[in-house]
């Protein structure tokens, strides 16, 4: 318990790192979108696998919180900073190379909508999640004591049952801004490289 808590200790220096390039090169970059993924993957590694996994690794709290929702809400944050947040990284960059190896500047407002996007809804069903997960650690577990029936019970409960369905709707959100997110993959750049192809 106490070495998998120190874990956030290398992703705030992640995050010191991230800030402290892009104040020094001002944001200045021939590829926004893989930029800012980047700050993606650092902040969304350090809240989902270093807060959210320190908030219930210590043993005496996983005691209670293991497999309940609290250990999804987790998931679904720490995945989603560092592991997709990472592999945009890369496709983007790929893409700087495939579409524009000479330039211009690999950008459009298209990415920013699902960047955007994406984030708010994950936040909201990792919030979701976190609140449902409480839930059950406290009314299945901690009073219930982890019996069959106290499982059922917690299921019916509003506070699990609720947020739930939240969690639904923002997934269903999420998965609308991912297609967004495709659509930007297989447009951007091509008007840039027509518009230097023309002259030619």
């Amino acid at each position: 318990g106490f070495f998998s808590s120190l874990e956030p200790l290398p992703l705030v220096a992640m995050i010191v790192h991230a800030v402290y390039d892009a104040g020094v090169h001002k944001l200045k970059t021939v590829n926004r979108p893989a930029l800012f993924f980047i700050f993606l993957q650092a902040f969304g590694n350090f809240f989902g696998a270093g807060v959210w996994g320190f908030m219930h690794t210590l043993p005496q709290i996983n005691l209670y919180s293991h497999g309940t929702q609290m250990a999804a809400s987790h998931g679904h944050l720490a995945f989603f900073g560092a592991y997709v947040a990472t592999n945009l990284v890369l496709m983007y960059l790929a893409l700087q190379h495939i579409r524009a190896p000479q330039g211009p500047i690999l950008d459009s407002k298209t990415w920013k909508i699902a960047y955007l996007g994406m984030i708010v809804t994950m936040v909201g069903m990792v919030g979701s999640l976190l609140v449902a997960g409480f839930a059950q650690t406290f009314f299945e577990r901690a009073v219930g004591g982890a019996t069959w029936q106290d499982y059922i019970m917690a299921q019916m409960h509003p506070w699990v049952h609720i947020p739930m369905i939240w969690r639904l709707g923002f997934g269903v959100l999420f998965f609308l801004f991912y297609f967004v997110l495709v659509y930007d993959m297989l447009t951007i750049g091509k008007k840039a490289e027509a518009v230097e192809v023309k002259p030619a």
